[in-house]
């Protein structure tokens, strides 16, 4: 396995290991290129979560909420204060394990239109290298719109789709992680899965946007990756990358490569090694974040 470009630290909240932890693992694997994609600090975060209180639907959402607000981003994303910090220590390390890998900086985000400003303006501004989708929520950072809750209706499976399709005409995501997430609650496989599977496949192969397979879900033993997600993925072509989605130093090991590889051969799906770091349209957007004005995030 020569790349990973799927890679979380600590700063999270949810896994283990610093930058360097995860360096010296991925340089232990042989792997040649790594890229750091922690769930993407966001500003004004508490507002965000104060403006979805409405939205909240049951009382483990409500206890989630006020611990997002408390910490201002665990346990699902980097603190927005860490950020600087996090790219600062990437810099220097990426100048210290120059001669032995190729470091990449980079964020899993979700297509939240009231941020892709402030995306872009990492983008622009050459903060970050590369960000990937990686659509946990509809609309608000909470978990009654979670993506991969246990029950997802109907009409979460095609705001899903709206949402991942709108994201991606941005040009602000290299490629879509774990796409197929939205089944991780919708149990069974029926016509309206199939339609919004093609319409996510079809999106991503017209634009020329590679989907993730996802280990993740291999280790935890969730609903994804989905065969008949990724059978459609095959007939219609869609060129696949797969990502370790690292959240501890162990997660780097031959097995889960291997494990990603037979997957990927079985289900008769195109593999690239790399793909083309998308940079967004400077002044595309008109949200809330005005990519000119430091000030305003």
């Amino acid at each position: 396995m020569k790349n990973n470009y799927h890679t979380h630290t600590y700063r999270c909240g949810h896994a283990n290991g610093n930058e360097e932890d995860m360096i010296k693992a991925a340089i232990a694997m042989d792997i040649e290129e790594l890229g750091f994609s922690d769930h993407i600090p966001l500003p004004h975060y508490r507002r965000h979560l104060i403006c979805s209180i409405p939205f909240v639907r049951n009382m483990t959402s409500v206890k989630s909420l006020i611990t997002s607000i408390i910490k201002d981003g665990p346990n699902m994303r980097m603190p927005y204060k860490d950020l600087e910090d996090h790219l600062d220590t990437l810099r220097t390390l990426e100048n210290k394990y120059k001669e032995q890998i190729k470091i990449y900086k980079g964020f899993e985000a979700e297509g939240l239109p009231q941020y892709f400003d402030y995306y872009e303006s990492l983008l622009y501004e050459h903060k970050v290298d590369y960000l990937i989708l990686g659509h946990h929520f509809h609309r608000h950072c909470i978990e009654s719109d979670y993506n991969g809750k246990d029950k997802m209706s109907k009409r979460d499976i095609y705001n899903y789709c709206n949402d991942i399709e709108k994201a991606l005409d941005t040009n602000l995501f290299s490629y879509v992680a774990h796409p197929d997430l939205f089944l991780c609650g919708y149990k069974n496989f029926d016509q309206d899965a199939i339609t919004v599977s093609r319409r996510i496949c079809t999106k991503a192969k017209e634009l020329n946007i590679p989907l993730e397979i996802n280990a993740g879900g291999m280790r935890s033993n969730k609903a994804y990756p989905s065969d008949d997600f990724w059978n459609i993925a095959a007939e219609i072509g869609n060129d696949v990358i797969i990502g370790i989605d690292a959240h501890d130093p162990e997660h780097f090991n031959q097995d889960i490569y291997k494990r990603l590889l037979d997957y990927v051969k079985g289900h008769h799906l195109h593999l690239i090694e790399q793909f083309t770091f998308l940079q967004g349209d400077f002044n595309k957007f008109q949200g809330e974040y005005d990519i000119r004005d430091k000030n305003s995030y």
